[in-house]
């Protein structure tokens, strides 16, 4: 019998940047999909290839409905993600999913992120300018990346007090916390109580346009807290993407000197900018067989956006960073009704810092060697815990 101390564990990985951790490379060359331990020491299937992936982020019974909650098996031990788990029927949480994506989705169109370009490259610009008056070396990601996603995202919202704010949202975000306690963290309760102001007190920002939207303050919270969670993972795009040029001068020079390429450069670090996990828990609501293994309802599926990125059966060379890469039809946004609706909006960001920083410190490289650079483990979103810059 099969125990998770017979499986691989999901806490002995140490992924590098720009490449895969032997552990999974070996494991997607063993099959599509594997059983792992996960962080809490559940089991759990773990979708490592491209084609797999992209057939179940389409799959209508894989979501986050589980009949079970209290027993269900964990990624993480994290009070936020249990909050996205529901006992709903899978059909109701679609069309809940699809009425919270065409509510929010206007939000964050293509078209109104432009709108905000402007003053991101402001704030991109402000940024520079104390970075550059702080001399090298510095931490880059605590100087440029964490505060610019912050600062946008408070724009976004009209948060009035952002230091409260930015503490509830550090402290959301730690795992294993026990001073968090079971059920919902105190940023929830936060927002809930922003969202009853706004409803009286409305603003330009999208918790009042929620609001005026008839949503109920409870749901505001959640899909706020949702948004506030997933600021991170803008962050560490944006270093993972430093990290990659500093690491590749020639293809920085190629993108200097040929803007139009910004669009593909971009698709490159979202492929392959990652340092540390990108799983996104989902559980099965019916049985679904698929890449020689049988998916029992009620399971926990991870799928791992990152190694799919490495697949060679759709990328060729998958660790050389080309900018030049096309087509690049990476899951980083995932697909279906699951795609990001801040894609555009995380676009805007990573095209600002690229086209200021570069311009403004063309020289800039890391500090320190690429195998010192560490993820992220006590917090939700993989990311990087530094980057240490020189110029």
């Amino acid at each position: 019998m099969t125990t998770t101390d017979d499986l691989p564990a999901l806490s002995s990985v140490r992924p590098a940047l720009g490449r895969l951790n032997p552990l999974m490379r070996e494991l997607q060359r063993q099959g599509p999909i594997c059983r792992v331990a996960t962080h809490t020491g559940d089991e759990a299937w773990l979708v490592t290839r491209y084609a797999e992936l992209k057939q179940l982020l389409m799959d209508k019974r894989l979501g986050r409905t589980h009949t079970d909650p209290a027993n269900m098996s964990r990624y993480l031990d994290n009070p936020l993600l249990d909050l996205l788990v529901s006992n709903q029927d899978p059909e109701q949480e679609r069309q809940a999913h699809l009425m919270m994506r065409n509510t929010l989705t206007p939000h964050f169109s293509a078209r109104r992120m432009e709108a905000l370009r402007p003053r991101i490259a402001e704030r991109v610009g402000d940024l520079i300018d104390v970075i550059t008056d702080a001399g090298p070396p510095l931490d880059i990601h605590a100087r440029m990346s964490l505060p610019l996603s912050f600062l946008v995202l408070c724009d976004l919202l009209e948060i009035p007090d952002r230091d409260t704010y930015l503490g509830l949202l550090r402290d959301a975000g730690q795992v294993g916390d026990p001073s968090l306690g079971p059920g919902k963290p105190p940023l929830f309760a936060h927002l809930t109580e922003l969202a009853a102001h706004k409803r009286t007190h409305p603003d330009e920002g999208l918790i009042s346009s929620l609001c005026e939207a008839g949503v109920e303050d409870e749901d505001v919270a959640a899909l706020i807290a949702m948004i506030s969670i997933s600021y991170q993972v803008t962050p560490n795009n944006i270093s993972a993407g430093i990290a990659l040029f500093a690491l590749n001068p020639v293809q920085r020079h190629l993108l200097v000197t040929d803007p139009e390429l910004m669009r593909h450069a971009i698709d490159e670090v979202l492929r392959m900018g990652k340092i540390g996990e990108s799983f996104v828990p989902r559980y099965a609501s019916a049985d679904i067989e698929i890449g020689g293994v049988n998916i029992r309802a009620g399971d926990l599926v991870l799928c791992d956006h990152y190694t799919a990125g490495f697949d060679e059966r759709v990328f060729d060379e998958p660790e050389r960073f080309d900018i030049t890469r096309a087509p690049n039809p990476h899951l980083a946004f995932s697909r279906g009704i699951t795609h990001c609706i801040g894609a555009p909006l995380a676009r805007v960001e990573m095209t600002e810092v690229f086209t200021g920083l570069f311009a403004r410190l063309p020289e800039i490289r890391l500090a320190v060697a690429a195998d010192r650079l560490h993820a992220i483990t006590s917090q939700l979103g993989a990311g990087i815990v530094e980057l240490p810059v020189t110029w």
